[in-house]
């Protein structure tokens, strides 16, 4: 008589799960043997998933049967032994080839003599059922995150409600998340500052908490910065690489988490303890080669001693010979300044402009909801004439063949109005945000002073000029954009202005044909 080995397992090892799963196959597996008159050598339990190889009692199971102290084994079904196809080949081969010569479930025997199609069969069913398992569980995560809810465990500053399976705002730690995001948007601390306010505050360690007395390790820095870079706690989250709009309670507003990513990008962006010397690189271009200007710094000791440095901005020369000169930062400087005053938009200009796009936007909104009424009325004549031309080819009073013709017929026409109205209602104000954030940045030069930080400048200069900005002869040369280049011409600071729609009339407080460039689209 064959000496057996009888196997058991459930799929986790958590306690208070499958708990009485690994008892209920003894049970029944020891009545078995009895009943058979097999002989026990020794029990196997194993309390770990069987979709990935590896298993180390099943593997040493198999290993002690190969050298021949047991030959059969006993168990509650094949799928206990394996659900991937690694482990199941295993047993097979070693069924076909004796070394196994009895397995013994529940439900049935297998001996080296049967038909291998079978238990292919139904070794094939339990790796199935793993890839089955897997793939619904992973669609219905994103169905979770679909509807909003965050399918994981909630962060620092959030509870998982176990009974109504939400998330909640811990109000413990909420409010010190929250004053953490405020104090790193006022760009005045780093992110080890950021984890010593954590400490001192009780939030401590790797595993977030809250404790009343100190204890534990201030978090690392890349912890605070996973914190403040967290869409959470603006009311978003990330699953598999999506972002998501999520049903939880945010803890921040979305400007102020939008204030700290903008921080956190420049400061990962600048070296450390280095101080950017050229913030007006990469806006201008050598008036004589076309080269890129760059800068650098050059220090000069004065007659009491002190050393200054300065920034000069010169032609990059590369494979080039250029004649240009060097220019010195504060020069440059207060020529842009002056520069973007004469693309300054007085402040009743732009009361009247605004007043002009919303008397626009208000008609626009009228006629194309005229339009869309329309198309809609013709949608619904067509939707009438198909149930007509369906009840003339039920009735036999049309013949198949014209009744398919011209059904696609109606069905070609009917998509074709649909597009029409999804055109026409996403775009009939798409020309209006572009020309009122050109009247805002336009009022907001005036306020462009010598104090203005470089960057500043620069990003106007950039909305003005685009890339047209030549330094040539130590003298900064220019042509702007069509709607600055208008908004000049009218106000009288350019009069050889090269496009024929610009007419310069001081009669009006501000001329009607600054709105062309951005209502010819229409």
């Amino acid at each position: 008589m064959p000496i057996y080995f009888l196997y058991a397992r459930k799929s986790t090892d958590v306690e208070d799960k499958q708990v009485r799963s690994i008892e209920d196959q003894l049970a029944v597996l020891r009545a078995l043997a009895k009943q058979e008159g097999f002989t026990i050598a020794e029990e196997f339990i194993e309390k770990q998933s069987a979709k990935m190889p590896g298993r180390p009692i099943f593997g040493e199971m198999l290993a002690r049967i190969g050298k021949g102290q047991a030959q059969g084994i006993i168990c509650w079904k094949l799928d206990r032994l394996a659900r991937n196809p690694v482990d199941g080949g295993q047993i097979m081969w070693m069924l076909q080839k004796g070394v196994i010569q009895h397995i013994r479930s529940n439900e049935r025997s297998y001996r080296p003599t049967d038909n291998v199609l079978m238990m292919a069969v139904e070794l094939g069913m339990a790796t199935q059922y793993v890839l089955d398992l897997s793939s619904n569980t992973k669609r219905g995560l994103h169905e979770k995150a679909k509807r909003g809810e965050f399918p994981g465990v909630a962060p620092i500053g959030y509870l998982n409600d176990l009974r109504s399976k939400t998330i909640v705002i811990d109000k413990q730690t909420a409010p010190i998340i929250k004053e953490a995001f405020v104090r790193y948007a006022k760009n005045r601390s780093n992110l080890e500052d950021i984890s010593t306010f954590f400490f001192d505050r009780g939030v401590v360690s790797k595993k977030i908490q809250r404790y009343d007395s100190k204890g534990g390790n201030p978090m690392r820095r890349d912890r605070a910065d996973y914190i403040l870079s967290n869409p959470f706690y603006c009311g978003l989250f990330r699953f598999c690489g999506e972002l998501y709009e999520g049903k939880h309670q945010p803890i921040v507003s979305k400007k102020l988490f939008d204030e700290v990513q903008k921080i956190l990008e420049m400061r990962s962006n600048r070296k450390t303890g280095v101080v950017s010397p050229k913030p007006l690189c990469g806006l201008l271009s050598c008036g004589e080669c076309g080269r890129m200007i760059t800068a650098e710094i050059r220090t000069k000791r004065q007659k009491n001693g002190n050393v200054h440095e300065y920034t000069y901005y010169h032609c990059t020369k590369k494979n080039v010979k250029c004649s240009q000169p060097h220019v010195r930062g504060e020069e440059l400087d207060k020529q842009l300044s002056t520069l973007l005053k004469t693309f300054v938009m007085p402040p009743e200009w732009a009361r009247e402009l605004s007043a002009m796009a919303d008397k626009d936007e208000h008609e626009a909104v009228g006629t194309t909801a005229a339009f869309v009424q329309d198309l809609r009325s013709k949608i619904s004549e067509i939707d009438r004439k198909q149930e007509r031309l369906f009840d003339g080819y039920v009735s036999e009073l049309i013949e198949p063949e014209r009744y398919r013709e011209q059904k696609n017929k109606l069905t070609s026409e009917k998509k074709t109005l649909a597009e029409q109205i999804d055109r026409l209602e996403q775009k009939q104000n798409i020309w209006l945000e572009p020309l009122r954030n050109w009247i805002k940045d336009a009022e907001t030069l005036n306020e462009i002073n010598e104090t203005t930080p470089l960057p500043l400048k620069k990003s106007f200069a950039q909305k003005i000029f685009g890339s047209n900005l030549f330094l040539k002869n130590q003298k900064i040369e220019y042509v702007p954009q069509t709607q600055y280049a208008a908004l000049s011409a009218a106000y009288g600071k350019i009069n050889n202005f090269p496009f024929s729609f610009i007419v310069v009339d001081h009669s009006r407080p501000c001329p009607n044909s600054l709105r062309v460039w951005f209502t010819a689209p229409r």
